[in-house]
């Protein structure tokens, strides 16, 4: 028997009211989890993720060109 239908044979047992609970609660868990994966994703989104895909430039180099103009 695999979780998902070992799932489905117990909340079939919990009275229809307590089912319903037993949904608010997966969707909490849902939810709970969502900004998660939101916050991974969300440099992926910003504007400026790849604009420098392509260019030949050598980012460790860069680097520290900039810090030596720190000096």
């Amino acid at each position: 028997m695999t979780l998902l239908e070992r799932i489905q044979k117990e909340v079939r047992l919990l009275p229809l009211e307590k089912q319903g609970e037993a949904l608010d609660f997966i969707l909490f868990l849902l939810q709970h989890d969502k900004p998660k994966l939101e916050k991974k994703n969300s440099l992926r989104k910003h504007p400026a993720y790849g604009s420098w895909r392509g260019r030949n430039v050598d980012a460790l180099q860069y680097q520290n060109n900039l810090r030596s103009e720190w000096g």
